[in-house]
This record gives C-alpha cells, structure tokens and sequence, in this order.
C-alpha cells in the first residue's frame, strides 16, 4: 500500500512538470511502454521479494500519471468554447455554491447545462438590484463569458491554476435581461443550501461583530466576509489553517461523537449486547465527522484529515492497530483517487507535510508538559518553513507564539461554542445567538493578541523567490537534523538550509539596468532596477476592496527580488489603472521619494510633480524626464502624464504611459530626445496614439504592450499594430507573456528579453491549448 500509494502520488506530479497536454499519439506510446516494462519487469526480476515492490512502484506510476492526464483533459475540455468568448448566452444550470453580495453586486459559481457546454463559470451579476439567490437553485442566465485567464508574474497568485483545480471553464457576467429567471427551488438534500442557511443566520445573530467572517468560518467554511485586515493578520502570524475548518476541528468533532457513546454504553451496559461499543463509537465519531466536512464545502485539508480519521476508526470496529504510516498512505491514495489535481493546492502539501511531523515528533517525544507543546511548535514551524518560502515568499517568526496561543482557544473554546449554535439555531435561536455572541467575543479578543504579535518587527519576513533546488535541499536538511542522535553528519543538515535562507536574486552589474513590465492586466506597472537602485513606474489598478496591484502584484514581486526598499516611484497619472496600487506599495514598503505627473495622482502623499527636463543618474544609468512642459496646456491626465526615457551608453528604454498624439506632436516639436530600442507603446496601443511620425522618430526594435485580456476599449488597436508591424518592429504583449523581462548590459551586447509564460509553461495555460 505505501509503495503504490507514493508512486501513484508522485505519477500525479507529471501535471506539474509537462508544459502542455501530450498528444493522443504520445499517450498511446506511454500507456504501451508502460505496459510493456511492467511485462518485462515481471519477467526479468525472478525474486518475488523484488519483483512485487517494483511491479507497484512502477504500477503506481503509470496508473497516477494516466489518471491525472485522463483528468486534467477533461478539464480542460470542459472550458467555455472559444467562439461564446464575448458573446451573451442564455444558459441553464445550478447555483454550485454560496453566492457572496459584495458592493459591486453578487458573485457565484454557476454549473451550466447546455448541448454545446456542460461546465462551471465563476460569474458576476452587476445590477443595482439583484434578486436573491441561493445555493442549489436552478436559474436561467443571460451570460457574457470569457475563458480562464489570469496575471502570471514571479512570486505571484497564479488565478489560472487556482481555476483550473477548481474546475472552473470560464469567467463571466450576467446580462440584463427578462430572461433572467429563478427555475427551481433548492432540493432539501443540497448541501450547500445549507450552509448559506447557517452562513445567513450568523449574519444575523452577529450583525456588527468584526469576528462574524471568523465565526462563518469556523461554522460552514464560508471566509468571505474576514476582511483583507484580518487576513493580514493571520497571514504574517502563520494562523490562517486555525480560522476556517481545519483537520484538528475534524478530530475534535469526532471525539464529540465518541465521548457520549462511550458513557451511554458505560450507563446501560445491556447496549453491549446490541451492537459493541468501539462500533458504535466509530460510527457516532465517523458520522459527526463526515457532517462537520460537509459543512466545509470538503475541501483539501478536510478530505485529508477525514478519510485518515475513517482509516482509524475502522481500525477502531475491526480490533486493529493500523500503522500510522499505513493510514497515511491510504488517505494519500484515496485524496488522489478523488482528486488527483489536489497536488497543484499548497493545502495538499502543508495538510500532508504537517501530518507527517506531528506523526514523528509524537514518536521521538520524550519530553513533557509545557516544554513538549513549545518544542513541537517549533519543529514544526521549521519544518513547514521550505513550504511557506516557496508557496508565499514569506516566513512568519511570530508563529509558534501564535499558534500556541490560537490552537487551544480556537480549536477547543470557539469551535464547540460555534458548534453548539449550528446545533441550536433550528430550535432556539436566542440561545445560539448568545452562545455565537460569547464565540465572537473570544475570537475579537484572540484577533487583538495576534494584530499585537503581527505589528512586532520581524513578525513576518518576506523572502526572496528561492530557486527548488535550493528548496529541495532545504528539506533535505531538516530531515538530517532530525535524525536520530548519533547519526553523524546531523550538523550538515544545518548547512544545507542556509542558501535558501541566504540567497538573494542576482541584481544587474553597474552600468547596466533591467526593466520588468509586471504583467497587470489593462493597466501599467514597470520596475527598473540598477545596480543598487529600484524605480517603480506606475503600479497597476485597484479595481476593487478584494483586487489592488500594489498588494497583489507589485509587493509580491518586489519580495521576490529580494528587495526591501524602493528609492522612487513615479507615478504618471492619476488614472486608476497606472496609480490604483500606489497607494499600497508606500504603505507596506519603504519608499525614498514619490514623483508624480498630476497632483492628485496620490493625494494623501507628499509627492513631487515630474516636469521635463528632470534627469538623474544611478550607478551608470541615466533617467531622463521628457514631458510634461509647464508649457503644455493640454488639460486632460492622459496626456499631463510623465514620459521616461532610461539609458545606459548602449541601450535606451522610452516609458510614454497613456500621451495621445498631442503630446506626441509637442515631443517631436520640441525635439526631445525620443530615439530608444524598446518602446512602452503610448495609452496601451490605443489609435489615439503611436502617430507614424512619433514611431518613426523613435525607431523601437521591440514595442511593448500592457493590456487586459478581452478587454472592452479593444487595445491594442488593430491599425496601430499593423503600423509596427509594417517597419519591421517586433511587438510583445503582456496579456500573452505574462512579465517581461528586459536585460540591458552595459556592453554592445543585444538585450535579453525573457517572458514569463514561456519560462514557466504549464498545461493550465490558456497559452498552451
């Protein structure tokens, strides 16, 4: 079993390491060849004693990998056509989860039934007043969909992936329209319907309570309403696993499933003769447990730790001790059997890896009483540290205080209590407001102790973005130190995790400046770096309380590089697509000064207005301010924004940001200096701008383009392309290479241009169908 079950695991690793689906002619050979060396493996190992571990060794990774091509294929066969892509459709189908009402109107994920398309779309219904909805309904939709797309930058939140697990074709909005129409009533057995039902009534017994998205948690999952404050919180403390279900409140609930059983039995011993105690037990803490998953929408953590809770359990009704590492290969197993994409969820692996040290320190413990807790903690929080360095570019110092604090309060006061009003509501509805009211009160108190902890210096330290092997050999090193005593070399393991705690990306040489335009959607955000100076131009929208570029994007990659501090940000205009995550980036990292084209590009900020003429020089590199003149009058933002022009004596950049051709014409009337090899193109490709005497006169080797996928002002505009494409000038968009990348070397030497997308090509990417 724990052969096959790693080899399976480890064959489901083949979806993270292909860069798009094979052919059916390469599946046809890999099944043939498989089959063939399991033949021959049989044959040639004559020992049975060998010859049955590599038969399952080999098995598991044949059978793993098939089975997760097999699915992720079906997947992706279940995206929104391409030809439906900004097309209104009427569909049919089902309300698949908790719908969440936000300012801006309803989301919910929609499972649509049509001839052509039988898939899941993430939608959006935007009407002032939208009717209510809820999970388990059937409703007729007129909807306007696109396929799965996302931002791809370094260190960033890749949404396609998150997508493509969750199995999610497309994304989407509801029309206006008199079709628009509830069908059918949830069934009385959907579960979901359930869980809005509690969701709701929390809403109610907690209407002003901050810990209400907390307590909504803890009861059905449902994190939506834990404000980006509170998330940040948790975050930098290491305690996010504790507020919603987790596996320790899995096990706790079925130990309030035993428990009763045990004294009833002890009470009445004549149940003994009507069914066995440790029968009854496993089936009261296996039932409980099973209804407290399903409360949890079954996601990851939750499947893992119930189906290792339901391996013991049986264990329990058949009178057997399951080895540990028996009943972790089974829930391994059956979590892949269920879904064998669950190795893309960093859940999988911290759920796993979290098990697995718990399991070994409880057979290396030798201490006890408080000691033991503290001791636990800490190896525990080394142990998970590879995983969160590499998943979040960030490693909380403040955790194991936290977490000794949070496990206890959270896990065996506020869980029950929550429990205890899920049980009340449908009988007494004051009593479980009360009981929900004290859960929320411990929880507030328990937020203040872990905003205290997050606000101390090095609470949280971000990292940079560490490359696997270094990664890898990390783990390597916490598994010598753990070794048992005696082992020699146990101090190695030591020496093996510093370069993943030293390492620092390589920066460009003097002389030399790189430029990464941040892949933002329909908007801007560049980083130029120099040898020991960063400019920041422009940082993306904020579309939204729950979407910021600066928190989400810009931040993430700068923490990437490994830089701590940035020594200017200029921002160009006011418009919210190039100044939205400004405002984010100056409060989370350390800014030397803010230059900006508009006043009020960032009013709560002292600034700085840029204004032709304006030059500076760092480390070989000159910055050169083109525009705007106090002489121009043009009124409008786009065109009062700042024009950058960065050169080394070899190479030259030009950032234009959103001018038309007004300003276009001024430049090239004032003779400004506009020559560069590579051009951001002017306001996004629009046919506003790039004037073929403004192309002409800065004769760009490659033209940049920052735009949103599908997006609705339709830029690039297709006569400006076919202008660049006539003189021969390449052109890159950020919508399909994700970040670019810009070395320019201080040497005649050609710049290197890398994209995102191509170094990290995987099969859930639009660009790989």
């Amino acid at each position: 079993m724990r052969t096959f079950s790693v080899s399976f695991f480890i064959g489901t690793l083949l979806l993270l390491l292909l860069p798009h689906m094979p052919s059916l002619d390469a599946l046809f050979w890999g099944v043939y060849l498989g089959v063939a060396l399991l033949f021959c493996v049989s044959c040639v190992v004559w020992r049975r004693r060998l010859r049955l571990p590599l038969v399952l060794l080999l098995s598991g990774l044949w059978l793993g990998g098939g089975y997760a091509l097999h699915t992720a294929d079906g997947v992706l066969a279940s995206w929104l056509p391409v030809a439906w892509e900004g097309e209104d459709v009427l569909l049919t189908g089902t309300v698949a989860d908790v719908p969440e009402l936000g300012v801006d109107g309803l989301h919910f994920v929609f499972d649509a039934e049509h001839p052509a398309f039988n898939g899941r779309l993430r939608l959006a219904w935007y009407e002032d007043e939208t009717p209510p909805m809820y999970a388990g309904e059937r409703w007729q939709l007129l909807v306007r969909g696109k396929r799965p797309h996302g931002f791809h930058n370094p260190n960033g939140f890749d949404y396609e992936q998150w997508l493509f697990t969750q199995r999610i074709g497309g994304s989407g909005h509801v029309r206006k329209s008199t079709e628009n129409q509830r069908l059918a009533a949830a069934p009385p057995w959907a579960v979901n319907a359930w869980r809005q039902n509690l969701k709701m009534a929390i809403e109610t017994a907690l209407p002003d309570s901050p810990a209400t998205g907390l307590v909504q948690g803890l009861a059905v999952a449902y994190t939506k309403a834990i404000t980006q404050e509170q998330w940040a919180v948790l975050r930098d403390t290491g305690t996010i696993h504790l507020l919603a279900i987790s596996g320790l409140h899995i096990t706790m609930v079925a130990g309030l499933g035993i428990l009763p059983v045990w004294g009833i039995w002890r009470l009445f011993p004549v149940l003994y003769l009507w069914l066995p105690l440790r029968v009854a037990a496993g089936i009261a803490g296996g039932g409980l447990a099973i209804g407290y998953a399903l409360l949890a929408g079954f996601n990851i953590p939750t499947q893992r730790t119930l189906l290792m809770l339901l391996v013991v359990l049986l264990g329990l009704v058949w009178r057997r001790q399951i080895p540990f590492s028996v009943t972790l290969a089974t829930a391994l197993l059956a979590v892949l059997l269920l879904d064998p994409l669950a190795p893309l969820a960093v859940g999988f692996w911290l759920s796993f890896v979290t098990v697995g040290l718990l399991a070994w320190l409880s057979l290396r413990q030798r201490r006890v009483g408080k000691a033991a807790v503290v001791w636990m903690q800490l190896v525990l929080s080394l142990g998970t540290l590879p995983l969160t360095a590499g998943f979040f570019g960030m490693v909380s110092l403040s955790s194991p205080v936290a977490n000794l604090l949070a496990i206890p309060l959270v896990t065996f006061v506020a869980t029950p209590l929550v429990l205890l009003g899920i049980v009340l509501v449908g009988w007494w509805s004051t009593a479980a407001t009360l009981v929900w009211s004290g859960a929320a009160v411990l929880l507030t108190w328990l937020m203040a102790a872990l905003e205290w902890l997050a606000g101390l210096p090095l609470a949280a330290v971000s990292m940079p973005l560490v490359p696997l092997v270094w990664l890898g050999l990390a783990l390597l090193g916490f598994g010598l130190l753990c070794a048992p005593r005696g082992m020699p070399g146990r101090w190695l393991g030591l020496v093996l995790m510093l370069p993943m705690l030293l390492y620092q990306p390589e920066k460009p040489a003097a002389g030399a400046f790189r430029a990464s335009v941040l892949d933002v959607g329909q908007g801007l955000a560049t980083v130029v770096q120099t040898a020991q100076h960063t400019l920041v131009f422009d940082t993306g929208p904020k579309t939204s309380d729950s979407f910021d570029a600066g928190e989400l994007v810009v931040l993430p990659w700068l923490y990437g590089q490994g830089l701590r501090n940035v020594d200017r940000v200029l921002v160009s205009h006011a418009d919210n697509d190039h100044s939205g995550g400004a405002q984010a980036l100056v409060n989370t990292m350390p800014v030397g000064d803010i230059w900006v084209g508009t006043p009020d590009s960032l009013p709560q900020q002292p600034t700085a207005l840029c204004a032709a003429g304006q030059q500076w020089e760092w480390d070989g590199v000159q910055f050169s301010v083109l525009h705007p003149s106090p002489a121009f009058k043009e009124p409008r933002d786009n065109n009062r924004s700042c024009v950058l022009k960065v050169s080394n004596a070899h190479h030259s950049l030009l950032l234009t940001a959103d001018i038309e051709r007004p300003v276009e014409q001024w430049l090239l009337k004032q003779r400004a200096d506009l020559a560069a090899e590579v051009l951001l193109l002017p306001h996004h490709g629009s046919k506003t701008s790039s004037s073929p005497a403004f192309i002409n006169a800065v004769a760009p080797r490659l033209g940049i383009v920052t735009s949103g996928y599908r997006n609705r002002y339709h830029h690039p505009h297709p006569s400006v392309t076919a202008r660049y494409e006539a003189r021969g000038i390449k052109l890159l968009n950020t919508v399909n290479s994700g970040e670019l990348r810009l070395d320019f070397p201080d040497t005649n030497a050609a710049f290197e241009i890398r994209e995102w997308r191509q170094v990290q090509p995987h099969i859930w990417q639009k660009t790989t169908m």
